[in-house]
């Protein structure tokens, strides 16, 4: 499978380079699909259950990322080694952008959602958020189009849309 990189660019935090196995790109998305080594598997369920997302005997073994290219958020599916949902996260941010073949960049705004199977949604890092726009680190734009983008999933989720208009292909 080909592996491609996405730099995951969150201001006043630096720069996160992601290796993943792409599926497939068109003009509205980049999908990726990646299976998780021990140790990673073994950090990122750590960090999921700390936050509550997941329980302590769950072990994430998939993601299946869709970054959008007009959207201001991507939608990561998490799935267990036998192929369970363990959940959907979102990050908010600028749009992906595709920066030469095999290369992508995505800003995230810090905001994020994450769905349970149970249909339960949570709204993470306003914290972070907040003390990003009164440091400056977000511009008033960027924070006003984050603010919209959560109130959009949230809206969404409470009518059934999101996750699954945007991760059928």
């Amino acid at each position: 499978m080909t592996s491609i990189s996405v730099y995951y660019q969150r201001p006043g935090k630096g720069l996160t380079i992601y290796e993943e196995d792409y599926i497939h790109e068109d003009g509205a998305c980049l999908r990726t699909c990646t299976s998780l080594s021990d140790e990673v598997s073994e950090h990122l369920s750590a960090v999921l259950h700390q936050q509550g997302l997941i329980r302590v005997e769950q072990r994430v073994h998939t993601i299946k990322k869709v970054y959008f290219f007009a959207e201001p958020f991507n939608v990561l599916e998490f799935r267990d080694p036998l192929g369970n949902l363990l959940g959907y996260y979102s990050d908010i941010g600028e749009p992906a952008k595709k920066l030469r073949p095999g290369e992508y960049e995505m800003t995230d705004l810090y905001l994020d959602i994450w769905l349970s199977p149970d249909g339960t949604l949570l709204e993470l890092d306003w914290d972070e958020f907040e003390e990003a726009i009164q440091k400056n680190i977000l511009n008033s734009e960027q924070a006003c189009l984050a603010r919209a983008a959560i109130q959009r999933l949230k809206e969404e989720t409470a009518l059934k849309i999101y996750p699954d208009k945007y991760i059928s292909e």
